[in-house]
């Protein structure tokens, strides 16, 4: 990726995750990925939202391709991309927004998980 069209980007997840609305909301869902893979209603139990509204932050972050999404069974599971990795890791570093992963625990950015990932 060439420098503008990294610029671009890292200002489109930047806006995604931080500035735009929805964002504390898609932040809580990339926070609830860290640990393993889940399906929708899995994220909506955990950060306490309606489905319909965790569906369309997934879109959104899949849009971004800091998610991917993979099919077990009749389920579709989410996990976090590499590019979802590194928007953590920006988001921890930065002080423009408190980013609170303290539910997390000290939890590696890549967990062993069960079989469910072997899918991605």
């Amino acid at each position: 990726m060439s420098k503008p069209e990294k610029a671009s980007f890292e200002t489109a997840v930047l806006v995604l995750l931080s500035l735009s609305r929805g964002a504390e909301s898609r932040k809580k869902i990339l926070v609830t990925l860290l640990s393993e893979p889940k399906n929708c209603s899995q994220i909506a139990r955990e950060v306490e939202l309606d489905w319909w509204t965790v569906q369309k932050h997934l879109r959104s972050l899949l849009k971004e391709n800091i998610i991917k999404s993979s099919a077990f069974g009749n389920s579709k599971f989410y996990k976090l991309s590499s590019i979802g990795e590194e928007a953590i890791r920006a988001l921890q570093s930065s002080n423009k927004k408190k980013f609170d992963l303290k539910s997390q625990g000290d939890q590696p950015l890549n967990p062993k998980v069960n079989s469910i990932s072997s899918n991605f």
